[in-house]
């Protein structure tokens, strides 16, 4: 990238209110200092604890999700993307990464489903999830991610998947609104 156009960049970020951006591989030691910088960032942009509270919460779901669906990339971790911004109304926590495309319609279903219920059906969800004896054997964190997300959630979660990629990935988008 050219120098001018990193500026560009910079520029077009502070005018969008990103607080942080990351893209790159990702591992538990990488989402660790993340979080440690999220947390500070936010304290400095004065948001409120309980804001606060579900923006790094959101943040970290989306960021352990990369890194236990994510597409394998290369051995020292998985390939994501991750942003928070802020705007007059609070907080908007992005995600992307590659995924097995033969796992999307499994995720698509799964994120229309939460999608189409109400805030109080998600927190009902949410509840059963924490009580459940029976975890998803599907999930590497007993279905609780998506749930946590969306609970934080002001609107649905919104998502979108790219086409799928000749290596057999395809892109998956998630923002949700805290």
């Amino acid at each position: 990238m050219q120098i001018n156009q990193f500026s560009q960049f910079i520029a077009h970020a502070r005018s969008e209110g990103v607080v942080f951006f990351h893209s790159g591989l990702l591992d538990q030691e990488t989402i660790a200092s993340i979080g440690a910088v999220l947390r500070r960032r936010l304290q400095e942009e004065g948001a409120s604890g309980t804001q606060s509270r579900k923006v790094f919460a959101t943040f970290m779901e989306m960021a352990q999700n990369v890194l236990h669906y994510a597409a394998a990339g290369q051995p020292e971790g998985k390939f994501g993307a991750l942003s928070v911004e802020s705007d007059e109304q609070g907080y908007q926590v992005t995600c992307g990464n590659f995924m097995a495309s033969d796992q999307v319609p499994r995720v698509r279903e799964r994120l229309e489903s939460v999608q189409g219920m109400s805030h109080e059906l998600v927190r009902q969800a949410y509840r059963r999830q924490l009580a459940s004896d029976d975890p998803d054997p599907d999930s590497k964190g007993a279905g609780l991610g998506l749930l946590t997300m969306a609970v934080s959630a002001r609107q649905p979660i919104e998502f979108t998947f790219e086409e799928p990629a000749p290596d057999g990935t395809t892109f998956l988008f998630l923002k949700a609104l805290i």
